[in-house]
């Protein structure tokens, strides 16, 4: 039994390394094929090119949604102060009114207490005559 565990171990270690032989010769038909011709050359420097043209695309579209952000942004701040002066604005009219109604209404209780002491006064003077 450990014969056959032994032979599937080696069966494995030779496939792995079967597997990697054919990984770097694909690998290395690549690279010559890349640097060691003239098709090979002109592919890569083609495809350094569109590389190069992609990342440029990339680095316009990343600035454009930059600005965007920042114009967002900055929409953003001057509503946000647009808001804090309407309700600063608005407290002040709120504070002005209640201060209205405050002197109003001093006025109403003052006029209201020398109405009932004037009817007290005349109740008083009703009774003393009768």
């Amino acid at each position: 039994m450990s014969k056959k565990i032994e032979e599937k171990k080696e069966c494995k270690k030779s496939g792995k390394f079967l597997a990697y032989a054919l990984t770097g010769l694909a690998v290395g038909a690549a690279v010559y094929y890349l640097f060691g011709t003239k098709e090979g050359r002109k592919t890569l420097d083609k495809t350094l090119k569109n590389v190069d043209s992609l990342k440029k695309s990339f680095q316009k579209q990343a600035e454009e949604g930059l600005e965007r952000a920042a114009k967002f942004a900055n929409k953003a701040k001057a509503e946000y102060y647009k808001v804090l002066d309407l309700a600063e604005d608005v407290s002040h009219e709120a504070v002005e009114k209640a201060k209205k109604y405050k002197e109003e209404g001093k006025s109403l209780a003052s006029k209201g207490l020398k109405y009932a002491e004037t009817l007290a006064k005349e109740g008083q003077k009703k009774l003393e005559d009768a």
